[in-house]
């Protein structure tokens, strides 16, 4: 326990340091996560048919629970995750500790959490590593039998039937799973092993039997439910199903050497958004990577031999291997990927525990097989033997036997052990050959051949412990090796990080009877979160600042700021939109006035052409002396999606009862040139872009006014936000 809290406060320093990753913006396989746990109640279960990947309900739960306490941050989001990490370094000690020393649990801990992709993924609104920590937890709660295996034959006279204390923990198993997707993979192959065998089949069944329900029903009812990304095809590489029997042989071959041989082991090496460690190479070339995975898996190997003679090893023997087996089935039916992929990482643990088992064993093989080769003599042989001189073979005659006293050399043993008199000493030595000269000795070639392997009986062994040392200490190396770059890119964007940014910059522009359109599949999550849900700000408030009032132009680099609309240009008298001000949340924003064409005054959320707030909208006014105001959330009726299987744009515009006062496109930026046929269109129909925010790797926001459809289209004012 003490290991294990020293873990646990190391791992909580170590992201102490990361802690910007807290609080920066969401990106794309973030914000679509927060979506669904911040979706209101009434729409949440109908939102989930359409999840990317299905989420556990107690993440969920858990998730949510922390955005309703601390409000709706990316830092509070991702506390969970956060905390899990010291907490699965703890519990992998526990369990380490069942079958190896101290220092290979830490070790264990150490390899795994300080691992540069794992902490990647652990910084994230991701729950694979909760969920590697249920996993750990089941198995070490599900092991923990005090009263001896399950399979046992009851003692006489002891009551026959169900134990309390078994059927309690296993019910926590069960209730844990709940907070991991992939727990029925854990829970059924731990409760095969109880029913499998013994006396008392029937009373462990039902031992195990709140754990079997939870787990079923959970998944059946509440993750399948959430399973419409198995028909894309994101995940085709990592599915069993639509393979020849030589390709499934082939594919399965391909995963299990993929995963053995990681470092660690079955963590995704394969998304290039992650942060990957590498294998130093330097003169030796890819040897030093052909000797880890040659290391890994003969530790792997022996680990499961060792843990195979456990009562308690089997068991976790049979969670990993049952895991395995059943993600290969469920990835025949396009259900679950295999191999060494991030929604796998729950059995990387399991799998690290085998691997440090097996290396701790072969070490203390190693090291037991050097001990009985070396000399245990007594003190009186160790004193009288000189340090340098080699190792002889007794004689097949007499051996003569001195005392350390110079003046009595009386007695002889004799080869069957008995004592000579004392005159037989003198025919004794007469017979004796005469004295080798000096010089170093001579060993015959029997002897010699001894004492080599002797020595290498020593030797090799010990030059294997350095070897595997030194493998530890390069997966390690291997292990830490991107951390640096996970220390530099602590502000770097994957894409989609400025959704936030855009939602902001769309509910001050907006007013009364616009629409928004929001283009793009893979936009939708995300910007309902950012409209409706984050209490965050921008990314960086000053850019959302006006630059030097009447230059109509961003601020410094391009970065921010606002610009006057390209209708106070055309027409006296018009006002433009300013729609940025100073931003720390989405409370309350100062909103600077300024002067604008024609010599009215307008606030921050004015409107273009006359066309002032109303209503919730107001709110974002501010009087010309810079009040305070909080820019209105645009509600989801006045939001339009299109793109993928949704209708065309112009079609759902069309079919509105009220023509929209202006309208606002925002599209992803991955998105652009499959959507671009929908909006070359718009000016035929009316509408004229008259300015652009772009968000850099996350989309662009354009103004759509009203105009002559034979007129050419007026001057385009571009605003950059990086």
């Amino acid at each position: 326990m003490v290991a294990a809290g020293a873990v646990a406060l190391g791992l909580s320093g170590v992201l102490c340091l990361l802690h910007a990753y807290l609080t920066r913006p969401f990106w794309y396989d973030e914000i679509w996560r927060a979506h669904f746990v911040s979706e209101p109640l009434t729409s949440f279960w109908s939102e989930l048919t359409v999840a990317n990947t299905p989420s556990a309900l107690g993440w969920l739960g858990i998730t949510r629970l922390a955005g309703e306490a601390f409000g709706w941050h990316s830092w509070s989001l991702r506390l969970p995750g956060f905390v899990a990490v010291p907490l699965l370094g703890a519990a992998i000690v526990v369990l380490t500790r069942r079958f190896a020393g101290t220092a290979s649990a830490v070790f264990a801990a150490c390899w795994l959490c300080l691992n540069t992709t794992f902490l990647d993924l652990a910084t994230q609104l991701k729950p694979y590593t909760v969920e590697a920590l249920v996993t750990v937890c089941i198995v070490v709660i599900w092991t923990a039998d005090p009263l001896g295996p399950p399979d046992e034959v009851p003692a006489a006279g002891a009551p026959r039937g169900p134990d309390r204390g078994r059927l309690v923990r296993r019910t926590v198993a069960g209730v844990l799973a709940l907070v991991a997707v992939p727990g029925i993979f854990v829970v059924l192959p731990l409760a095969a092993v109880d029913v499998w065998r013994g006396p008392a089949r029937r009373w462990r069944l039902v031992e195990c039997l709140p754990a079997l329900a939870f787990s079923a029903v959970h998944t059946v009812g509440f993750v399948a439910h959430q399973s419409s990304q198995r028909n894309g095809d994101y995940w085709d590489r990592q599915f069993l199903a639509g393979r020849g029997p030589w390709a499934a042989l082939r594919f399965v071959a391909d995963q299990v050497r993929a995963t053995v041989t990681g470092s660690p082991p079955g963590i995704d090496r394969f998304d290039p958004s992650l942060i990957h460690g590498t294998v130093p190479t330097g003169p030796l070339g890819s040897a030093p990577a052909a000797l880890i995975a040659i290391a890994v898996a003969a530790a792997g190997a022996t680990g499961v031999a060792a843990l195979a003679r456990h009562r308690q090893g089997r068991a976790l023997l049979a969670a990993l291997g049952g895991a395995e087996l059943m993600m290969l089935g469920a990835s025949a039916a396009r259900y679950w990927p295999f191999g060494p992929t991030r929604t796998n990482l729950y059995v990387v643990p399991l799998l690290v525990v085998v691997v440090v088992v097996g290396v701790e064993r072969a070490i203390r093989s190693l090291l037991s097989a050097v001990r009985g080769r070396l000399p245990r003599g007594g003190p009186q042989q160790a004193a009288g033997r000189s340090k340098d001189a080699l190792p002889t073979l007794a004689l097949p005659g007499s051996v003569i036997a001195r005392s350390l006293s110079d003046s009595s050399p009386e007695l002889v043993t004799e080869s069957d052990g008995s004592c000579a008199l004392p005159g037989a000493l003198d025919s004794a030595v007469a017979d004796s050959p005469p004295p080798a000269p000096a010089g170093p000795a001579r060993v015959p070639g029997l002897a010699g051949s001894r004492v080599g392997l002797a020595r290498a009986a020593v030797v090799l062994p010990l030059a294997a412990v350095v070897a595997i040392t030194g493998c530890g200490v390069l997966l390690l190396q291997t292990s830490l090796s991107g951390s640096r770059p996970l220390w530099e890119h602590r502000d770097r964007l994957r894409g989609l990080d400025l959704m936030v940014d855009a939602a902001i910059v769309t509910r001050r522009v907006a007013r009364p009877g616009d629409v928004v359109a929001v283009g793009g599949r893979l936009a939708r999550p995300g910007w309902l979160y950012a409209m409706e849900a984050s209490d965050d700000g921008p990314r960086e408030p000053t850019d959302l600042q006006p630059g030097p009032a009447g230059d109509g132009r961003p601020r410094r680099g391009a970065v921010g700021g606002t610009v006057a609309s390209a209708a106070a240009e055309r027409s006296v008298g018009e006002t433009s939109a300013s729609e940025a001000s100073t931003v720390g949340s989405v409370g309350a924003v100062p909103a600077p006035s300024r002067v604008a064409a024609g010599g009215s005054a307008v606030d921050g959320g004015s409107a273009v052409g006359d066309h002032r707030p109303a209503g919730p909208a107001a709110d974002a006014q501010a009087p010309a002396t810079g009040g305070v105001g909080a820019p209105a959330r645009i509600a989801r009726r006045d939001t339009v999606f299109f793109g993928g299987a949704k209708p065309a744009l112009l079609r759902q515009l069309a079919r509105r009862p009220v023509p929209p006062g202006h309208l606002l496109v925002f599209v992803f930026d991955v998105e652009r040139t499959s959507l671009a046929g929908q909006l070359a269109p718009l000016h035929r129909a009316g509408w004229c872009a008259t300015q652009d925010w772009n968000f850099r790797l996350t989309g662009v926001l354009t103004r759509y006014d009203r105009c002559a459809p034979s007129s050419p289209p007026p001057r385009r004012v571009i605003v950059a936000y990086h």
